[in-house]
This record gives structure tokens, sequence and C-alpha cells, in this order.
């Protein structure tokens, strides 16, 4: 199913409240997309959240019941599952960006994946981000990591130099 993000009237005041596809897409129309002043890393940047992008609050999960689906607007029409857990750390993408702790070479051409401290459960939030030129980086997606997957993460050597 596409969906508008302009047609929502209204949203979760904050993320943590977000319980549907629909709330979600809201709170991300109302609450991110544009952009953002961060520094990250003692660099200031602009990050920039585009309207189309889904990746924040879904995963890849099959099967996926049809009223989570969502499909990206634009020209890939990607298609992936809403996921609350993805969904309810939105309020934390930015601060997870404002006091990142490593940042590693992303799959993307020239992107980064920037690593926020860690949780009381040792868990981090990845969030990855491509080059938009100048100072402006594109936000593509955002996820939960674990202990273990973030000291696999780290033994990589895939750490980049920043900016």
């Amino acid at each position: 199913m596409r969906l508008d993000l302009e047609s929502f009237a209204s949203c979760p005041i904050e993320s943590r409240f977000i319980e549907t596809r629909e709330d979600a897409l809201s709170y991300y129309a109302h609450k991110l997309v544009g952009d953002h002043e961060v520094e990250v890393k003692g660099v200031a940047i602009t990050v920039r959240f585009n309207a189309e992008e889904i990746h924040h609050f879904t995963d890849e999960r099959t099967p996926c019941p049809g009223c989570d689906v969502i499909q990206r607007s634009g020209r890939s029409g990607e298609v992936r599952c809403f996921s609350r857990t993805r969904a309810r750390l939105l309020d934390a993408i930015m601060g997870a960006l404002g006091r990142a702790t490593v940042v590693h070479e992303a799959k993307i051409p020239g992107g980064r994946l920037v690593f926020g401290p860690a949780d009381q459960n040792a868990q981090r939030l990845g969030v990855v981000i491509g080059p938009g030129g100048g100072s402006v980086w594109f936000v593509r997606s955002a996820y939960p990591v674990s202990a273990q997957a973030f000291a696999q993460a780290h033994r990589s050597g895939r750490a980049a130099r920043w900016p």
C-alpha cells in the first residue's frame, strides 16, 4: 500500500508512543522530514531526512501482515514491513548522531555508519548516513545494534575517517 505522508493530520507526541504504521508515517513526516543541524564528533553537519525514506521505521520481515506493509514512494517502490521497535527509536536518531562513539564505513558509497552510545542494556543505535554534498548528509537508516553485533563490527576494521 502506497501512503501519502502529507495526508496525516496528527501524530504521536513522542516516538515511544508509536503503535501503528500510520503513527510512524505521520510522526516521521511531522517531526523528522527536512534538515536538522547536529555536531557529529566535533564536526557540524546538516542531516536531511527525505520524505520517501522508510528504513528508519521498517524492516525486511516476511511474511508481513497486510496492515504493516509500507511501499516507498518514488522510483524504487521498495516494499518493507512496519517495525514498532524501530519506529519507537525515531527520537533517538539525532541523539545517537550527536553523541557518536564510533564511525564506520557504511555499505552505501561514501556512507557512514554512526554508532551512538550504549544504553543500559549495552544496545546501541546505528545510524546510516550518506553524503549529500558539502556539509549535508542524508539519513538513510537507523536500527538497534546489540552489544555482540557492535563488538563484531568494531573488530571488523571498518572504522572510517570522519568527516
